[in-house]
């Protein structure tokens, strides 16, 4: 029996040699708040009411909590009470300071009455002035039973219900701002000192289904001892729909490698497989399948499949076969001349 003839196909092809690409990195991350707000408050009071519910609005000086203001209230009247009497105590103590003055003027008195009367004076102007400290204090106290939102933000958590004790230090309610974000994420020991803040990141972000350009604002040089990653935080742009949470993966650019790149028109799918058609030196056309790994300019990455020198089929036809012959597409017709 005869073989079957080899078909000959029009197809342009091109010769692959490695060239220099970018070297990426890529890791997972998440979107976060840049600022993100843990309201407490500053005094020892019962919460009489939260005013806020998870996922509202607030704005800087919305009412956040009201806190049971009976025991501020007692202690600034202790306070007012013990001011006057110190007030008291210092007009007692100047009035004997005056007399004893006089009278030592008048020789009515020895020196050392006159000193008893000045430092007691002394002590009561002090303790006036530690009473005034304690008014001031109380008062300050009494206008934090009303605990307002310092920035503008969405209430994310409520740690604490009505009528539980709020404590100085133990937040009441935490605020994240959903206008400034950053995409948060973790880098390697290894790959840290190539990472510098204002380099150019790309993140895809899984939510959004698209590419959004990013760039390094903070590199932490403090790494965790458990997992030795880095934190870096990554500005993202305004009015791309992120909100604080979302998952998504950096890509960095640190460093540049040799690499093989196929051209993208070249990449044809057979059986399930994607791969290209290599030509052999009697123009034989044979699928080979590729390991590729990303995109970079003018194609893909082919770290395994291809050999410098060799050439594959640009933009294959849709009848092309294994074993097919390969030959340069015909010239196109010259224009007739005109009469």
């Amino acid at each position: 029996m005869h073989a079957p003839p080899v078909a000959e196909v029009q197809a342009r092809t091109v010769t692959v040699a490695p060239r220099p690409v970018p070297l990426l990195y890529s890791v997972t991350g998440t979107v976060v708040s840049d600022e993100r707000v843990e309201i407490g408050s500053r005094v020892a009071a019962y919460v009489r009411s939260l005013d806020v519910r998870e996922g509202q609005r607030v704005a800087p000086n919305d009412l956040v909590a009201t806190l049971d203001s009976k025991d501020v209230d007692a202690a600034l009247r202790v306070a007012e009470a013990d001011r006057a009497r110190a007030r008291a105590a210092l007009h007692d103590a100047t009035r004997d300071l005056e007399v004893s003055q006089n009278l030592f003027a008048r020789a009515a008195v020895a020196e050392v009455q006159v000193r008893k009367a000045r430092l007691l004076w002394e002590a009561a102007s002090e303790a006036l002035a530690a009473a005034e400290a304690a008014v001031d204090r109380a008062g300050a106290e009494r206008q934090y039973v009303r605990i307002v939102s310092p920035v503008a933000g969405v209430v994310v958590a409520r740690h604490r219900r009505e009528g539980d004790l709020a404590s100085p230090g133990m937040p009441l309610v935490t605020v994240e701002s959903d206008t400034a974000l950053l995409f948060e994420t973790y880098v390697s020991e290894q790959r840290i000192q190539t990472i510098s803040a204002g380099d150019a990141v790309k993140l895809q972000i899984d939510a959004l289904g698209r590419v959004l350009e990013g760039r390094v604002l903070r590199v932490v040089p403090s790494g965790n001892p458990a997992t030795r990653g880095f934190r870096v935080k990554i500005s993202v742009p305004e009015g791309a729909g992120l909100l604080p949470g979302m998952f998504g993966r950096a890509q960095f650019t640190v460093g540049e490698q040799s690499a093989i790149v196929v051209p993208t028109p070249a990449m044809v799918d057979l059986g399930g497989l994607r791969g290209v058609f290599v030509v052999d030196e009697q123009d034989l056309a044979h699928f080979r399948w590729l390991r590729t790994e990303h995109a970079v300019p003018g194609g893909v990455m082919a770290p395994a499949g291809l050999e410098a020198g060799e050439r594959i089929v640009l933009d294959p036809p849709a009848g092309l076969r294994e074993g097919d012959r390969i030959v340069p597409p015909a010239a196109p017709p010259a224009a007739a001349a005109k009469a």
